[in-house]
């Protein structure tokens, strides 16, 4: 038996009975699959129900209360709204995308510019470059190369006393005294060919202070971790869009306090705090980008979300390739963020997030606007329509121990095993770049961002055709297996273009994994605690981030460790994929889940004949 909502109510049931039920009707219906849809305000199903927390299946007996409308306002500027399969009223007052949500997604996916310049910045700013102690000034006219090999024969960290009355004519000549005895070096010069002036020039970050380079690396992605969880708890109680704007605001004035800064310790606080609120920018943005369309468009306007993250990683490349000094790059690199600012009064607040909170009105003049920008003209009884969307009364408000209940504790765990590792595999390449480096640091970072334009470009079609699990899984494997290759195949053949090819496959593979992943994980969690999920997985991410500055320690222990750790978690992560459900969207199906329960509050009902 299938119940039909039509403009006039609800019209007939489609198992032989052609009347419309008398107003308040009761029915009681024996049923076996519930698949969510909202008449739109035309006829308002009130059910009762236990449904089944994952499918909304099960030979369930439940009433459906019949309350249809008093009729149509037939004025000729008001457009009726077609039935949607989806349930989803926002998408039936403005349209799944139009001229207005192809703005706010664009203007959304800018946000994504400054916060991957952040964190992909050190990749040139915190560069290790070769280093040799100061030439005391008496010898400022000696060859480089003649004063290293006299005077630092171990390493930079020694340099050999110096007897009284040296010069360099000596040293040239080989007539200088040579001495046994060392001392440390206090003073260094630096090699600036390649990068310029860095953090670690700056502040001497070598020898016994060689470990701190790694340390503001390691707290920016500690901020990253907590940011992720906070940010997005915070998103989700307060909205998108403050915690957006606000947390754009914070990361533009730590970026400008990173150039005031005096000494390490105080840039090592700056990064902490620009970890935090980076990571809630991202994932606020992405979020409200996704919610402000509808269909097969949530898929799309996710992964365009992604696009400027290789743009970034050029832009990045280029500045600090004409740029001699790390505070120029950070100064050039600060301002776009700053014109982010002025979008507060162009963006809105996402209109689910208000209607998931009960916030109708304010939803309403959103929806009203973007429906006028999208040409959709006025709409029949929107009041009622968003009525629909009332939230029942929440016991508790939004917090982290909500991912652990139910059936969320599953997916939470299995998001959590699959963001480490994809983040490993993904990080574990793009900021170890220099390890495979291909005689230019800038160039080999340009061709692995722009190795990811047709992966992101490829994973729209994928998504659509293939779901996510499966292409996610594949994704994943695919880098695992290239990773392996590049190692075997360069002890095989010895040529560095065999595993630099083996390497852009892996970096193809896992940069489509990087965009499905998220999207991924925003359409298995249900409205109210979205952001606070994807947020949360950030914490996985983060302790992932945090070990990749030591991975390649493991070539202490064995040269080909590194790749083979990245290949076998790549590959598990893969595979634990796999246990999750899928949330393949279709045209005439649609696990978008409500704020309250696992599914919408209205729904067509299907007899166990599949009526």
């Amino acid at each position: 038996m299938r119940l039909v909502g039509t403009p006039w109510g609800l019209s007939r049931y489609e198992s032989g009975l052609t009347t419309v039920p008398p107003r308040g009707a009761v029915v009681s219906v024996r049923i076996s699959h519930v698949q969510a849809l909202a008449p739109f305000g035309y006829g308002t199903l009130k059910t009762r129900a236990v449904l089944n927390r994952d499918a909304c299946v099960a030979g369930l007996s439940f009433f459906v209360t019949v309350i249809p409308n008093q009729g149509l306002n037939k004025d000729k500027h008001q457009e009726p709204i077609e039935g949607n399969e989806q349930g989803d009223v926002v998408s039936a007052v403005i349209g799944d995308y139009g001229r207005w949500q192809l703005l706010m997604t664009f203007l959304l996916s800018l946000f994504s510019f400054p916060c991957t310049f952040h964190i992909y910045l050190p990749t040139f700013t915190a560069k290790m470059t070769n280093f040799w102690c100061r030439r005391p000034d008496n010898l400022s006219s000696l060859p480089l190369d003649d004063w290293v090999n006299y005077s630092q024969p171990i390493d930079a960290c020694y340099v050999r006393l110096l007897p009284a009355g040296i010069s360099a004519e000596s040293i040239i000549n080989n007539t200088a005294p040579i001495l046994d005895s060392f001392q440390k070096c206090t003073e260094w010069d630096y090699d600036r060919s390649e990068v310029g002036a860095t953090i670690i020039s700056e502040w001497n970050l070598v020898c016994d202070n060689a470990n701190l380079t790694v340390l503001a690396e390691v707290v920016f992605l500690v901020g990253v971790g907590v940011g992720g969880v906070i940010g997005g708890w915070i998103s989700d109680k307060f909205g998108r869009k403050r915690i957006l704007m606000g947390m754009m605001v914070a990361q533009s004035a730590l970026a400008i306090l990173s150039l005031l800064v005096s000494s390490y310790l105080q840039y090592v606080v700056v990064r902490l705090f620009m970890g935090l609120v980076s990571v809630s920018v991202v994932y606020a943005a992405f979020v409200l980008s996704v919610e402000l369309v509808g269909g097969p468009w949530v898929t799309i306007a996710g992964v365009c979300n992604f696009f400027p993250l290789p743009l970034a990683y050029v832009i990045v490349s280029l500045l600090s390739m004409i740029m001699p000094n790390w505070r120029d790059v950070q100064l050039a690199l600060t301002v776009p963020g700053c014109f982010l600012i002025a979008l507060w009064f162009v963006l809105p607040e996402s209109p689910r997030w208000l209607l998931s909170v009960g916030r109708t009105q304010e939803a309403k003049v959103i929806l009203e606007k973007a429906a006028k920008f999208n040409n959709k003209g006025s709409v029949i009884d929107l009041d009622k329509m968003l009525s629909l969307y009332k939230p029942e009364t929440r016991k508790e408000e939004p917090s982290v121990l909500m991912l652990f209940k139910g059936n969320l504790m599953k997916r939470t765990f299995c998001l959590f095993i699959a963001w480490f590792s994809m983040t490993i595999a993904y990080y574990g390449l793009v900021l170890n770049i220099g390890k495979f480096n291909m005689g230019d640091l800038h160039m080999t970072s340009i061709i692995l961002a722009l190795v990811e334009v047709p992966a992101i470009a490829i994973s729209i079609p994928i998504l659509f055709k293939a779901g996510r699990r499966l292409p996610i899984f594949t994704s994943m494997v695919i880098c695992g297996a290239a990773c392996i290759a590049s190692e075997l195949l360069s002890i095989s053949f010895n040529e560095e273009w065999v595993m630099i090819a083996c390497l852009m496959v892996g970096k193809f593979a896992i940069a489509t994994t990087n965009m499905m992943l998220p999207i991924f994980t925003a359409e298995l969690y249900p409205t109210i605690i979205r952001n606070l999920g994807v947020g949360a997985s950030q914490i996985s991410s983060g302790l992932a981030l945090i070990c990749i500055p030591y991975l390649w320690e493991l070539t202490k222990l064995n040269l080909h460790l590194p790749m083979a750790t990245i290949a076998a978690l790549s590959a598990a992560g893969g595979t634990i994929v796999l246990l999750l459900p899928d949330t393949i969207v279709s045209s005439k199906e649609n696990t978008r889940q409500s704020a309250s329960s696992p599914c919408n509050g209205t729904f067509t009902v299907t007899d166990d004949r599949g009526h």
